[in-house]
């Protein structure tokens, strides 16, 4: 994450990371994934135990050792069950990583400073974006569940931080800190 300096005159207000309950859907669909992705191994596991036993009489502690095992008949599908189980688990790495671990890591990275001159935010991933608002240029702050709407002057969507903790108390806080000496425009 870059590094953000600050004035030696700027005081911090608050300095948040995204609420915790911002990870529970991603650890439900690890562990959904993860069941679904062994029950697959499991039924591999099963085909390729049942040729061993009925070829050689028993099951071998190594699986990868089931096609040497096996008839000419049965060779060819029990290679292509045990490249199917590889490729099941290659794929539970990656969908593991892309829709779950990936978002774990790099939200608990995410912030939102709050100083007596600006909002910052810093995204949290590998190569983070950090934006910075100065408080001049906000306009109004609305609430919606965990999300606040940040309206800035001249822009026509909102910048919106989601997962924030204390939402409601951010947002007043935020709200304290807008300029009232600039006229608000009618939405």
């Amino acid at each position: 994450m870059p590094k953000i300096n600050f004035a030696p005159d700027e005081e911090v207000l608050a300095e948040l990371s995204p609420s915790r309950r911002s990870t529970l859907f991603p650890v439900l669909e690890m562990v959904v994934l993860t069941g679904i992705v062994w029950l697959v191994v499991g039924l591999l596991d099963s085909y390729l135990g049942g040729l061993a036993t009925t070829w050689a009489g028993y099951v071998p502690d190594n699986v990868a050792e089931v096609p040497q095992l096996v008839g000419d008949a049965d060779a060819g599908t029990a290679t292509a069950a045990l490249w199917a189980r590889r490729l099941v688990l290659v794929l539970w790495v990656w969908l593991s990583w892309r829709r779950c671990l990936r978002h774990l890591l790099f939200r608990t990275r995410s912030r939102m400073i709050l100083t007596d001159s600006r909002l910052i935010t810093a995204t949290g991933h590998m190569r983070s974006h950090v934006g910075e608002v100065p408080l001049a240029q906000i306009v109004d702050v609305r609430t919606h569940k965990s999300e606040v709407r940040v309206f800035l002057r001249g822009g026509g969507r909102p910048l919106v931080l989601r997962d924030v903790p204390f939402t409601k108390k951010f947002a007043r806080l935020l709200h304290s800190r807008i300029p009232v000496h600039l006229p608000r425009p009618l939405y």
